[in-house]
């Protein structure tokens, strides 16, 4: 009898053992996959100097964005900056929300002018850890939705935009934001989605999958209690439980079928959502489009995409030690015009469906 209780006790202790040390590789996966999307200050100004966004139109092209209103509000713990670009005759005030490794004065820039041209006023935001905001990091990937939602609070109380019809655009972090934000928040118009993934939790898999191993999909149950123990269930709600929520609103969806970052199969809105045909909402892929500025012509990118590589080639050349005026000289001969080329029929299409709503 007491050799069968010990080897019980071993078994048992061995079982033990096991369970802790699964889910203890859960946690750390989270923590890989926190290195990725939430950890550090990605969206400082100084990201607008790399090359990305020095072979393409920002904010500081373009002359429609040359004047604007710098306004603060709070979101949790933090100060959250908003840049408000009048237009002197308004059909509505357009949010916009930008990604993670973003701001609000970078490329996103290209769709600000866009619909200012087009009689909106526009509010860009820097969003928790970005840009001119406050914040150490992006804590966690769901609370873009509480900026964007703290967005809307603002400007209903500006006395510039508070008897604007309000509209949402979000990108990637942003997409997520700006669809879920309308859970917390009356008064929203019409959204539209680049690039967003469905939920947090999903999108934390996909980035472990990517940068440990496949091996990671049996670890899922472990990752749920990781994320379930460092975020909480907030980061299993998903965008298309707004969309349920809302059918008064119009959503657009958008997603390239390219996109390496937010994968198109699954983890997008999009394809969350293009299977159940909501009668609220707009579905747009485009083919090809990968994710950094689906807003922007295939061409657009594609020429982007050449301007960075020759730049790296040029970095090679001097062991990456490329001196400031060869850079420079380089950047001077980008044609910024055809790398910041908007899809428009793209956004008129946006357009069209928000100026329906009012």
């Amino acid at each position: 009898m007491n050799k069968n209780r010990k080897r019980i006790v071993i078994a048992l202790s061995v079982i033990a053992s096991s369970i802790v040390t699964y889910f203890a590789f859960g946690l750390a996966g989270v923590a890989v996959a926190s290195n990725f999307t939430t950890v550090g200050r990605y969206g400082d100004l100084s990201l607008l100097e790399e090359d990305f966004y020095r072979v393409q139109k920002c904010q500081r092209d373009y002359p429609s964005l040359a004047n604007r209103e710098e306004i603060s509000f709070s979101c949790g713990k933090e100060t959250i900056k908003g840049y408000l670009y009048e237009n002197p005759s308004p059909k509505g005030v357009i949010i916009y929300a930008h990604g993670v490794a973003n701001l609000a004065d970078a490329n996103g820039a290209q769709m600000q002018n866009y619909y200012i041209n087009h009689n909106y006023t526009v509010f860009a935001i820097d969003m928790t850890g970005s840009g001119r905001s406050t914040g150490k990091g992006i804590k966690s990937l769901y609370e873009s939705k509480y900026c964007v939602a703290n967005a809307v609070k603002t400007v209903k109380n500006l006395s510039q935009t508070k008897d604007l019809p309000i509209f949402l655009i979000g990108h990637s972090w942003g997409g997520y934001g700006v669809v879920t934000a309308t859970d917390e928040v009356d008064g929203v118009s019409a959204v539209a989605a680049f690039s967003g993934f469905n939920t947090p939790s999903e999108m934390m898999y996909s980035f472990t999958e990517k940068y440990t191993s496949k091996a990671m999909v049996v670890m899922k149950p472990a990752m749920q209690f990781g994320i379930s123990c460092t975020w909480g269930q907030r980061s299993y709600y998903s965008a298309e439980s707004s969309i349920k929520k809302h059918k008064d609103i119009p959503y657009v969806i958008i997603h390239g079928d390219n996109d390496g970052t937010v994968p198109f199969k699954n983890i997008s809105i999009y394809d969350n959502v293009v299977r159940d045909n909501y009668s609220n909402v707009t579905t747009v892929k485009l083919p090809g489009m990968t994710h950094g500025t689906p807003w922007k012509t295939l061409d657009a990118v594609t020429y982007t995409a050449k301007c960075e590589n020759e730049l790296k080639e040029l970095r090679k050349q001097y062991k990456n030690k490329l001196p400031d005026d060869v850079r420079e000289e380089y950047i001077a001969s980008v044609d910024k015009e055809k790398a910041s080329e908007v899809n428009a029929d793209l956004l008129n299409q946006i357009d069209e469906i928000f100026t329906s709503c009012l």
